[in-house]
Parts: structure tokens; C-alpha cells; sequence
């Protein structure tokens, strides 16, 4: 007969065998999953920038402690798509649970060729996620941009005589060409006008199998074909170099390039079509000069297409004048060499190109290009040059084109603004900072004046015409009691 000892013994060994192989079984049910087994090579990133960003999804349960994510040089991760990049991050458990989407890029400082580890471990497990990079230095070629010394139009005329002359391209040899140019991190085409930054895109085209053949793209996602970011009916129709320049030439959804047809890029405040992505077709609201139809790209591609656009009047500067326009592209462009583009296309290109700097794919496809036609886009190899060309860093206190003899002055002023030329101005516009036409002042002459003192202290365009010649620059209006 078991004693009272025995039993209370006996329970006791059942309870701690029980807990014990409790414990063991939730720590077995602890798992740490990660959505890739590894990330796509980010390839080639240049020192002291910083790469677009790709993400993963954990899926952590049943830990018993914080989750830690420890990136390798050079890579970073974040729980923010462009924010808040850390070599570490600790997780606390919601209730044992950590499910977080995850969010990697490259800072690289030195080159060579890596292949960093983000590792995960809590509670006594390890996950580990791999890819690898090339860090370079820049792939500009040394002194490419050592003859433009200048500013304004003249800077413009001095890059147009650099990028010029290249070797043009075949219109069908353009799908090969996408496969370098335009290929995403998974080796997908990188379609700008499908593409969610930072999100699982709504559909993915495949290079060849996906290219348009002549037939289907009745509805987004069927196939791709070739986009002319700046339409090709606005130079002339087929006419080259213009018709193969990659630099504004992309691999995008046949069905929203034709929803975006000819029409302007522009501001839409109330689409009456909304892609997949979010491009947007309707009214445009940028400035106040033109509120026709236009399409307006998602923010992340805004900056992308501003530069192909400067690039597209500095490189043709000296065609310009001889395009064939349609309707859509005198809403967009001037007819002249300087400035090239309206003032609130001027205003509105340098928003977009200033709230969506260059970035890792700008990169690597301008040194792609490059590889293929022997120039560059200047405006993603030197941002500056778009403020030194049609914007006015150095806030003169007259302007002098002096090209024609055209003279503005004083600048900045705070009532009257006094002009004189060699040639008689047939017309005079200043505009606001939005592009918004706020005086028009015609036939004046060789001399007058142009009173401002009604104006809002601010920064404002001055357009002025002669007989086949403009101007454009910035003019500064100051408070009437500025000591």
C-alpha cells in the first residue's frame, strides 16, 4: 500500500514531468518565418548614396523575449518605407507574436562586392536573410561635365552641346534594351506607371512573354509596350533621334499609356480615371493658364519624368523651334530654346524634381543608357543644374540677357520694375510661384516700367517677348518697409 508520502511524491513527479514537457512543447511551437528565403541582388550602388528599398514579412510566434533584426553592412532596415533605416531593430511581442513588414536598403560608404546577412533571433532561434551589392563610385566619366561653367540658358545651351551627337537606336531594338534599362530587382520589367514603392504592385509583366504584340492591353496588367514619356505626335511623329532616345522612352502598361495618350503631365485634384497604381487623369490645377486634360504619375515617378523633360529641351534645344507641336504639346512647351517648357510647367517640373530626388534606379538606368547611346541625362548625374538653369540662385540685383540686351531692374524690388532693350518687347508676363498668370502688359517698346507694388512680397516669373525671342527669370518682390 503507497504511503500518503508516496503520493504526494508521485504527483509531484507527474506535475513537474507535466510543466516540463509543457514548456517544451511551447517552446517547440516558437517560430521565426520570414515571407524570402533571401532578397534580390541590389546591384550596383554608388558610395555615399543610398538604394531604393525592398521588404520582406516576418511572421514571429510564441517568443518569450524581444525579437532582434541585425543588418550587415551595408545594409539597413526599417519598419518605415523611407524613414528611421537602423543596423538594429528590437520588436516586442504582441503577445508573443511579432508580425512586422520589413523594409531594407543600401548605405554604402566604401565600394567593393558584398553579400550582408540580416539575421533574427529571439528566444533562442536565428532566421537569416541574405543578398549581395556592388558598391562603386560614381559611373560619371571624369571631366563629362567640365565645359558647363556657366548658368541659365547659357549652362542649358553648354550641356546640350555635351549629350548631343548620340548613337541612335533602332525602334524595335528598344524591348532588348528595357532588359537592362528597366529591369526590377526580381529581373520584372520595372513599369512606372504600375509600380507601388514599398507594396506588392497589382501585376507584374514579364519581358518578352508579357510585350505587347499588336493585340490585347483592353484592361491594365495584360501587356507592355513602349511609351514615349514626352509623345512622339509633339517633334514630328517617327522622326529620330527623338523617336528611340531611351531617356524618355519607358516599358509601361499598354492600357494606361493610352489612357494617358498625348495629353500633358499636369496636377489633378479630381481624376475621372484612377490606375491601378494611382496615376491619375482629369483637369489640371497647376497654375491657372492651362485646365485641360492632363495625367499626373504617382509621386514616387514624378521626379524621374521632370528630369527626362529637361533633359528632352536640353538635348533638342536646337530643334525645338522646328517641332511640328499639337494641341497637347503648346500646353507644355514654348517654342524657344529658353526656357523650352510654359511657366507652370517650368514651376511644376521643379516641384516634382525637387520632392522626388534622383534615386537608386535613376542611376543605374542613366549609366545603362549610357552603356547604349553615349550620353548622359545630366539632371540625374547633377541635380544642381536644374535650379542653375531655370531657376536664379544668385538673386541678382538686375537682369541682363545678354544675348538680346533685354535688362530688368532693380531685383528684388518693392514697386517699380524699369526695363530697357535693343529690340522692341512686344509683351511681358509675370507669374506666381504656381505658375499662375498674374499681370500681362503688351506692345511696350524699347523702354517702360512695370509697377508691382500690388503684389504679395514673394518670389515671381517674368516672361518677356520680342519679335522670335523670349526670356524668363525669377523676380523677387520685397515688403515696401524692408530697411
Amino acid at each position: 500500500m503507497i504511503s500518503m508520502a508516496g503520493r504526494l511524491k508521485s504527483i509531484a513527479v507527474s506535475l513537474y514531468l507535466f510543466l516540463f514537457f509543457m514548456a517544451a512543447a511551447s517552446k517547440a511551437q516558437s517560430s521565426i518565418d520570414l515571407s524570402k528565403d533571401s532578397l534580390p541582388g541590389f546591384r550596383q550602388v554608388y558610395i555615399h548614396t543610398v538604394s531604393d528599398v525592398q521588404f520582406y514579412d516576418i511572421t514571429a510566434e510564441n517568443l518569450s523575449e524581444e525579437l532582434q533584426i541585425e543588418a550587415e553592412y551595408p545594409l539597413k532596415v526599417s519598419l518605415q518605407c523611407h524613414e528611421n533605416f537602423e543596423s538594429i531593430l528590437n520588436l516586442s511581442p504582441s503577445e508573443g507574436n511579432v508580425y512586422e513588414r520589413i523594409y531594407v536598403r543600401v548605405f554604402p560608404e566604401t565600394t567593393g562586392s558584398f553579400t550582408p546577412v540580416i539575421h533574427h533571433s529571439s528566444s533562442g532561434y536565428t532566421t537569416e536573410l541574405t543578398t549581395n551589392l556592388t558598391a562603386t563610385e560614381n559611373q560619371i566619366p571624369q571631366g563629362y561635365y567640365s565645359t558647363a561653367t556657366t548658368s541659365g540658358s547659357r549652362l542649358k545651351t553648354q550641356l546640350h552641346e555635351i549629350i548631343r551627337n548620340h548613337q541612335t537606336q533602332t525602334y524595335s531594338s528598344l524591348w532588348a534594351h528595357f532588359t537592362s534599362t528597366d529591369i526590377t530587382f526580381s529581373g520584372k520589367v520595372w513599369d512606372i506607371y504600375s509600380d507601388l514603392p514599398c507594396q506588392e504592385p497589382p501585376y507584374l509583366f514579364t519581358f518578352s512573354e508579357d510585350q505587347d504584340s499588336g493585340s490585347g492591353g483592353g484592361s491594365e496588367g495584360d501587356v507592355y509596350n513602349r511609351e514615349h514619356s514626352m509623345p512622339r505626335s509633339w517633334f514630328g511623329g517617327n522622326v529620330d533621334p527623338m523617336n528611340t532616345d531611351l531617356y524618355h522612352i519607358y516599358p509601361v502598361d499598354k492600357y494606361v499609356n493610352a489612357q494617358r495618350a498625348n495629353f500633358p503631365f499636369g496636377v489633378v485634384d479630381a481624376p475621372y480615371w484612377t490606375s491601378l497604381n494611382g496615376g491619375k487623369l482629369g483637369n489640371n490645377t497647376a497654375g491657372n493658364t492651362y485646365t485641360g486634360t492632363v495625367f499626373e504619375p504617382i509621386d514616387a515617378y514624378k521626379g524621374d519624368l521632370a528630369r527626362a523633360f529637361f533633359y528632352m529641351v536640353t538635348r533638342y534645344e536646337e530643334r525645338i523651334e522646328s517641332w511640328t507641336y499639337t494641341e497637347e504639346g503648346n500646353n507644355m512647351l514654348d517654342h524657344n530654346k529658353y526656357p523650352g517648357y510654359q511657366p507652370w510647367v517650368i514651376q511644376m517640373l521643379m516641384n516634382w524634381h525637387n520632392n522626388d530626388p534622383v534615386s537608386h534606379r535613376e542611376r543605374m538606368r542613366n549609366d545603362a543608357v549610357y552603356k547604349i547611346q553615349g550620353n548622359r541625362n545630366p539632371f540625374v548625374d547633377r541635380p544642381e543644374f536644374v535650379e542653375m538653369i531655370w531657376g536664379d540662385t544668385t538673386l541678382q540685383t538686375s537682369f541682363i540677357d545678354q544675348k538680346y540686351y533685354v535688362r530688368f531692374y532693380p531685383n528684388p524690388v518693392n514697386d517699380n520694375l524699369y526695363f530697357t532693350s535693343d529690340t522692341s518687347v512686344d509683351k511681358i508676363v509675370i507669374y506666381g510661384s504656381n505658375g499662375n498668370e498674374l499681370k500681362k502688359l503688351k506692345n511696350i517698346g524699347n523702354a517702360g516700367v512695370v509697377n508691382v507694388s500690388s503684389f504679395t512680397p514673394g518670389v515671381y516669373f517674368l516672361r518677356y517677348f520680342t519679335t522670335g525671342n523670349t526670356g524668363l527669370f525669377k523676380l523677387v518682390v520685397y515688403p515696401p518697409d524692408r530697411p
